[in-house]
């Protein structure tokens, strides 16, 4: 089954590819083998999150504009109607992407924890071997791709998606020597002094004092037409305006 998810100023769009594959709206009253998402990243995340079914079906991102990451394909970059004999024929590739579980929440991006006052987050973060302490206006724990996004604010890395690590950074940091830091997909422990406010990809947010983040067991899995040119990708995003 084949279900379909379309930014509200792409309507025209994503009725029109609902028609061609016999799509049904997005609902997650029945689990999609192929969800379809009309729009930008930010549409995409939206869906990951608001219905938990779209993670365990293969995803296909038509998007608009030019620096969509996730991008299954560009709108105007082959027409709507080869672009649903494609999903229609399984005729692409597949790439597949971590995600980090925060307990309550699972992140394609980045888990977050701030401060929820003007006070800065007194915090703890040990992971194998790793402990160290300090205060920051918050702190960001990301997935590989993940280091594209919020993260770089924070002057973090880019890492590779390919690569299995964590990306651990500080906003704001107020403890000079808090730096970015790579780290394994090993278990990372979160202890704060206040309650402190807990999303992923910016949604799902919950106040605690004390969060894991570990690997996740599931993963983003994204149809691509063509080759995935990450590198490409992440100087385009680097580049835009």
């Amino acid at each position: 089954m084949i279900a379909l998810l379309y930014r509200e100023d792409l309507k025209d769009v994503g009725i029109r590819l609902m028609r061609m594959l016999n799509a049904e709206e997005l609902s997650c009253s029945r689990q999609p083998d192929i969800t379809v998402i009309v729009g930008g990243d930010g549409t995409l995340l939206n869906a990951l999150h608001r219905y938990p079914c779209v993670v365990d079906s293969l995803v296909v991102h038509v998007g608009s504009g030019n620096v969509n990451f996730y991008r299954s394909v560009r709108i105007g970059e082959m027409p709507l109607e080869e672009i649903a004999e494609r999903i229609s024929a399984e005729d692409f590739n597949v790439v597949e992407f971590s995600t980090i579980d925060a307990g309550h929440c699972l992140a394609v991006n980045e888990v977050v924890a701030r401060s929820i006052d003007r006070r800065l987050l007194a915090f703890k973060i040990s992971s194998g071997s790793l402990s160290l302490s300090g205060r920051a206006d918050g702190v960001i724990i990301s997935t590989p791709q993940g280091s594209t996004g919020y993260i770089l604010s924070t002057f973090g890395p880019v890492v590779d998606y390919r690569i299995p690590a964590f990306v651990i950074s500080f906003i704001a940091p107020y403890t000079l020597y808090l730096r970015p830091l790579v780290v394994p997909q090993e278990p990372v422990l979160v202890e704060t002094l206040q309650d402190a406010e807990i999303s992923c990809d910016g949604y799902d947010e919950r106040r605690s004092r004390r969060f894991v983040v570990k690997l996740g067991k599931r993963k983003l899995r994204l149809a691509v037409f063509g080759e995935y040119d990450y590198h490409k990708r992440v100087l385009n995003r680097l580049l835009a305006q």
